[in-house]
């Protein structure tokens, strides 16, 4: 019998190998930082409002962005004033770049702001009689002491004035070859103000022949005659009515003339022929 001691068969111990247990830990902690960090960082809105205050000011729009009219008229746009950051006080307006001869007005003068609130005024614009034809940008601020809000656009178009007349005129004699004669010519406005005539023209329509000179086929044209316009200066002012070059004072120098060309053809065609003038001229309002 062998007394020796059994032996017991030996133990193996597991070894983990070192990156998979680091691994191990790895997995374990992250989860854990994850948690702490999405817990520390602040929202999207609370991040918004962390960056600090809005400085106090003034915000300026206008309405509408434009305007149209004629000459001399007038026309309002609406300006309206928001507080900032808090301001508060009194605001008065300012204009710059108008066209020559308009102005403007803001009503009332002057708004008080509160802190987060919006004041309105009307802004009157008026334009004169020579203010410039054409489109001009301005602006509009508001100032309140040392605080200046941003300068809001706006535009100004301004249209001649136009207005409509009748123009007549009289042939004063009777034309033979060779021989010149003035017109008379007669504006009738049939407004209620005055206007400035500042262009007038004559020209001839028609020729027509005496039946005789028809029925003997002899010719008479526009050909056989020359006209001449007014020659005076513009603007011609016309009062409501009707006034004819005489009756304005005008030196016939100046009127338009009709003269018959004295050509080598023969002109029997002409005698008793009649003229027709056509009339045309601009006008605005005085």
């Amino acid at each position: 019998m062998d007394h020796r001691p059994e032996r017991s068969a030996p133990k193996h111990r597991v070894r983990v190998p070192l990156p998979a247990l680091l691994l191990a830990l790895v997995v374990a902690v992250v989860p854990v930082a994850a948690l702490a960090a999405s817990g520390n960082q602040p929202s999207g809105n609370q991040a918004g409002t962390s960056q600090g205050k809005v400085s106090k000011g003034i915000a300026v729009t206008i309405s509408p962005s434009s305007r149209t009219l004629d000459q001399g008229q007038s026309t309002t746009f609406t300006v309206a004033a928001t507080s900032v950051g808090g301001f508060a006080g009194p605001v008065t307006f300012a204009v710059t770049g108008l066209p020559a001869g308009a102005t403007a007005s803001p009503s009332p003068s002057s708004v008080s702001l509160t802190s987060g609130s919006t004041a309105q005024v009307t802004l009157n614009v008026s334009t004169a009689t020579t203010t410039p034809v054409a489109k001009t940008d301005f602006t509009v601020k508001a100032v309140s002491g040392a605080i200046v809000s941003n300068l809001a656009p706006g535009q100004l178009q301004v249209l001649e004035v136009k207005r409509t007349f009748d123009v007549t005129g009289t042939v004063l004699g009777a034309l033979a070859p060779g021989t010149s004669q003035p017109v008379d010519v007669k504006i009738t406005n049939s407004n209620v103000k005055a206007i400035d005539v500042t262009n007038l023209s004559v020209a001839i329509s028609q020729v027509v022949r005496t039946p005789a000179a028809v029925a003997a086929n002899m010719p008479c044209t526009a050909a056989d005659y020359r006209l001449t316009q007014y020659s005076g200066t513009y603007p011609l002012t016309v009062p409501p009515g009707t006034r004819s070059f005489s009756e304005m004072g005008l030196g016939q120098a100046t009127w338009p003339r009709i003269t018959m060309l004295d050509t080598a053809q023969l002109q029997d065609g002409c005698k008793g022929a009649t003229l027709r003038l056509t009339y045309s001229g601009t006008g605005r309002a005085n």
